[in-house]
């Protein structure tokens, strides 16, 4: 039992390593998206509003207050039952924090150099030099005021990460087969030291998680994005 943590600035390829790495072990996948749909089943009822918009969803989190209190707490524990769970890689902003010191966890941290990532950001999303550049710049801001503000941590502090990528000088699919690597050389149960299977966790969420996992099984439909094994022959940018 094993569990990724992916924290990915934008136009670093995260998701496309994300996806492949679940693929090629085995492992359920779990992004923001499904973070939507467990927060939902288990009482967050203002969760569809927050997400329509992600600027005025991560606005919540840089207000103090009730709300983004009741947020914080439950995306935790949202956190930790998919990662007690087990045999899962977690693409998110926070999903590094709630696990740090846990011996079968991996949190993975990707970047790249900045004008790579502009390029990237404009093919991936059709945008111009200045509209990838703007966004890029949004998505940095968004993402360090989340850590700062919901777990007091900042994602540039890189003793929160076991593994640092530079997706520049490390290919994608590269990354994705030394993760695989990684990932399968964590430390089994018995080890010393807190583990994320051990976790104790809301029951309602344990159930919650199980049977989100299971009903993506079942449809057995590929992730968006998600190619049909690891390209090893081509080298994505």
């Amino acid at each position: 039992m094993s569990v990724i943590t992916m924290f990915r600035q934008a136009g670093c390829k995260g998701r496309y390593i994300a996806e492949n790495l679940a693929q090629a072990l085995g492992y359920d996948f779990a992004d923001y998206a499904t973070a939507e749909r467990l927060l939902l089943q288990c009482g967050y009822n203002r969760t569809a509003e927050v997400y329509q918009s992600v600027p005025d969803f991560w606005g919540r989190f840089t207000r103090r207050g009730l709300e983004r209190d009741e947020i914080n707490s439950m995306l935790r524990s949202v956190t930790r039952a998919m990662a007690q769970h087990g045999n899962v890689v977690m693409l998110g902003r926070g999903c590094y924090a709630p696990l740090q010191g846990m011996s079968d966890v991996l949190n993975v941290r990707l970047k790249a150099p900045y004008p790579l990532r502009v390029e990237r950001v404009m093919e991936e999303q059709q945008m111009s030099r200045d509209e990838a550049t703007a966004f890029i710049e949004e998505k940095d801001t968004l993402v360090a005021d989340f850590a700062r503000t919901s777990y007091g941590l900042s994602p540039d502090d890189l003793t929160l990460f076991d593994l640092v990528i530079d997706t520049g000088k490390v290919y994608p699919d590269a990354a994705v087969r030394f993760l695989v690597e990684a990932a399968t050389a964590l430390p089994g149960e018995g080890n010393e030291g807190p583990t994320a299977v051990a976790l104790e966790v809301d029951p309602v969420m344990v159930e919650a998680v199980s049977d989100e996992f299971e009903r993506l099984a079942r449809l057995g439909a590929p992730v968006p994005g998600r190619h049909d094994g690891v390209n090893r022959s081509a080298h994505p940018r």
